[in-house]
């Protein structure tokens, strides 16, 4: 690795390139599905490789390449230059010069890949049994996955930058099936972490069962406007989808309805979010950045004001501020964009008890349902499927289905009444985003 990026920088030296820089990636990937006692799916997989990029008379270059070995340098090298040539685009390129206080964060567990592939197959097993023997009405296991993934990422540029990172960390998931009376559910239960001994059979089938379970009757209700509260990881579900909005691309693209916000106050002044790359088993967690600019945890919105967008070097830049250290990159072979890291919406006082109490008619919604087809998340408007049950005189009724929650988040984030103490993380598609319960004045719910 050494000499091979020696040799590269120095080739680029000498076709004229000004600054480069090297983003290298591994990744590590195993799953395994069991259903009905024998094995479903297996999937092992191993990737990586290296991207280059290079600036030459105020162009910048871009290649990348599987294979490390000296005839692949010529191959990056004129690549990037012929790539810089018929480059028009005009965005300034800032590459890192190392400056910064990085912070040491370890997320790599070595015991984690120690664990023999038979001994996760037997947790399964054991989950499903366990699922299946937590009631008569559970009629099956239609899901039961286990995930491990392991990344290894550097960054080494002329500038002086030279960092390095690796993180692992697994995932088990159950969904079981409950039937009664012709009417049929499904409950989700998963765990996450960073070591294998972290997981419990128990806790997954006791959660997936409930909700199967707690679902069976459930009908639909009459259309109303009225509060509705959300349970921790619901929210989260519902949140992630808007992450989008607090970045400073978005911004610049006229794709946020943030822009020119900063400093004013656009939620509730119990809305404090919170992006924490330093946080303990976060998975989101990292000392750097895809740019390798050193990151550090940071208020996104407190007290309801809006103090920052999420920025990369190039939109920092452009805006007279420094970066946020929220450069992301989907692998080596992808583009620079902005995401948060670990986010999450700041715990409050209350009890989810407490906070369901203080409905006399209203939604408690644990599931909801099309986020991608129902969130726009440049307006704000969503409109989703959703199921949960029904809050009547501040305790739980009945459960509901078949009904739809509509509102708009920029305007729901203001009208938040109650945030819980029950902060809790999940893993979505723009990070690994956490909340509380958290009680919303009010939101359309349509039924029959």
């Amino acid at each position: 690795m050494e000499q091979f990026i020696k040799k590269l920088f120095e080739a680029g030296e000498e076709k004229g390139f000004e600054d480069q820089e090297v983003y290298y990636q591994t990744a590590k990937n195993f799953s395994v599905s069991v259903y009905k006692q024998a094995i479903d799916k297996y999937s092992l997989s191993e990737n990586g490789g290296m991207s280059y990029r290079a600036l030459v008379k105020g162009k910048v270059g871009y290649a990348y390449t599987e294979k490390l070995t000296e005839d692949s340098i010529p191959f990056l090298i004129d690549s990037a230059y012929e790539n810089a040539l018929v480059n028009e685009n005009d965005d300034l390129v800032v590459m890192h010069d190392g400056s910064g206080d990085y912070k040491t964060i370890d997320m790599y567990n070595p015991e984690l890949e120690k664990v023999e592939i038979p001994k996760k197959i037997d947790f399964l097993m054991e989950l499903e049994k366990m699922v299946e023997a937590k009631d008569s009405r559970i009629h099956q296991v239609t899901a039961n996955t286990y995930q491990e993934s392991e990344v290894y990422i550097r960054i080494v540029n002329t500038k002086g930058l030279n960092v390095e990172d690796r993180n692992n960390y697994c995932f088990a998931y159950a969904v079981a099936s409950a039937k009664e009376n012709g009417d049929t559910r499904t409950g989700m239960g998963y765990q996450f972490g960073s070591g294998f001994e972290k997981l419990s059979c128990d806790k997954i089938a006791d959660d997936a069962s409930r909700e199967a379970l707690n679902m069976l009757g459930a009908k639909t209700d009459i259309s109303k406007t009225c509060p509705v509260v959300f349970k921790n990881d619901t929210f989260a579900e519902l949140m992630s989808t808007y992450n989008g909005v607090y970045s400073a691309e978005s911004v610049h693209k006229n794709l946020s309805k943030l822009k020119g916000k900063i400093g004013e106050k656009i939620a509730s002044e119990s809305f404090t979010l919170i992006d924490d790359p330093h946080m303990p088993d976060g998975i989101g967690s990292s000392s750097f950045d895809a740019e390798g600019v050193a990151t550090y945890c940071k208020a996104i919105v407190e007290d309801g004001k809006l103090l920052t967008y999420l920025h990369n070097l190039k939109t920092a830049t452009k805006d007279g501020v420094a970066s946020t250290g929220n450069a992301s990159k989907g692998s080596y072979k992808g583009t620079l964009g902005i995401s948060p890291t670990n986010i999450y919406l700041k715990a409050g006082d209350d009890t989810a008890e407490n906070i369901i109490g203080s409905v006399k008619d209203g939604y408690y919604l644990t599931g909801l349902q099309g986020l991608h087809a129902g969130v726009n998340a440049i307006s704000g408007d969503f409109s989703l499927q959703c199921y949960g049950y029904k809050i009547v005189n501040g305790k739980l009724d009945r459960p509901v289905s078949q009904i739809t929650v509509a509102g708009n988040y920029f305007e729901m984030i203001q009208e938040i009444e109650m945030i819980a103490n029950d902060l809790t993380f999940t893993i979505m598609g723009s990070g690994y985003m956490g909340t509380p319960t958290v009680k919303i004045r009010a939101l359309s719910i349509s039924g029959e």
